[in-house]
């Protein structure tokens, strides 16, 4: 069976949303039993291509002797130190494991994948704050996805 998901914006919505539900939920009981996940809405495929476009202009106009994963992840840590300090770490911080062969700690960073809509919006700023430090020249794509972040914090 398919994965179904509804977002719910509003108390309002609960009676339809509950009747979809139960009919999703009787249809899918006839192949077995299902699983039920409720959760918060987390970032968008958008804020996704957003930052990867920043991303890619830091790299290719400050970073090029290092590989693109590699400055994508040293700007997560970044980020992930930033928010720390603020008060507000990530919902899913990365963390220092030790190994216990070469004997030294090995960082595993945040992953963007289970960053939510806020966190990603403010690493799109947090990509524009570095960028700027750099002098970076954005590219069209980089522009129009700051421009919309920007539109969409004003609504």
């Amino acid at each position: 069976m398919a994965s179904l998901s509804r977002k719910i914006t509003a108390s309002n919505q609960i009676p339809f949303v509950t009747q979809w539900a139960q009919q999703v939920i009787s249809k899918a009981l006839e192949g077995g039993p299902v699983q039920i996940t409720l959760g918060r809405v987390s970032k968008s495929r958008d804020q996704e291509a957003r930052y990867h476009a920043m991303i890619h202009d830091i790299h290719q106009q400050c970073f090029r002797g290092y590989s693109a994963e590699g400055v994508k992840a040293v700007l997560v840590n970044q980020f992930s130190i930033e928010r720390a300090e603020q008060g507000e770490p990530l919902a899913h911080p990365g963390e220092k494991v030790w190994d216990w062969k070469t004997k030294e700690p090995v960082y595993v960073r945040p992953s963007t994948k289970k960053f939510r809509k806020k966190e990603a919006s403010d690493f799109i700023e947090f990509l524009y704050s570095v960028g700027s430090e750099f002098n970076v020249q954005w590219s069209e794509k980089a522009l129009a996805v700051y421009d919309e972040l920007m539109e969409a914090r004003v609504e």
